[in-house]
């Protein structure tokens, strides 16, 4: 869509790969960069807190060459986060239908599986990846070389408090699911005393 404007809804498939085996390699790589990590920096996360160099599959990789390297902080999360409540991915319309996405699943798992959130609204996202060292055998979720478990969450209880959550882990050995259950419920129990004392404070964030 950015190489093509207008024309692109007319682009057949060999179109397409006539561009992509036409295209300077490096331009590609470059173009790819900024289409990915281009709205990041419009919200002020930078390329330290968050950044997408190398696509997802090897096959996509192998037609899109990668650019910098890829990281993730808490911070880069919650960044995102706060941009998304404030309306500004991309759009207000756009921020609000990301949002609506968030919460739409067949149940609730790890973070917001923990039973204090029963009653809340949550808009929730988790993503897990798991290896394991070589001689040695581990299941699923229960890696024993690196174990990552990742969530964000925006909840909104029914008593008004409202909050916003990054968070990963490298929990070695076992599923993380349940210390994320239960760290779900020491948050909210911190967020929720802590905006009872003070009234003012509606809008919390943890990282």
């Amino acid at each position: 869509m950015r190489a093509f404007g207008k024309d692109y809804p007319q682009l057949g498939y060999d179109g397409m790969m006539t561009y992509f085996d036409t295209i300077d390699r490096s331009r590609l790589r470059d173009l790819g960069e900024d289409i990915v990590n281009g709205p990041l920096r419009d919200m002020g996360i930078d390329g330290d807190a968050w950044r997408l160099g190398t696509m997802f599959t090897r096959g996509a990789s192998a037609i899109v060459p990668p650019k910098g390297g890829s990281t993730g902080t808490v911070r880069g999360l919650m960044q995102w986060l706060t941009a998304l409540e404030s309306g500004l991915v991309v759009d207000a319309p756009s921020s609000l239908e990301i949002k609506r996405l968030m919460y739409m699943t067949d149940r609730r798992i790890r973070y917001a599986h923990a039973p204090v959130l029963d009653s809340a609204g949550v808009y929730f996202k988790s993503g897990s990846l798991y290896g394991c060292k070589p001689g040695t055998s581990c299941g699923k979720y229960r890696g024993n070389r690196m174990n990552y478990m990742n969530s964000v969450a925006i909840v909104e209880q029914p008593d008004g408090a409202r909050y916003l959550v990054a968070l990963m882990s490298n929990v070695l050995g076992r599923n993380s699911a349940y210390d994320h259950q239960v760290l779900a419920t020491r948050i909210d129990r911190v967020v929720r005393r802590t905006a009872a004392e003070d009234p003012g404070e509606g809008i919390g964030t943890g990282e």
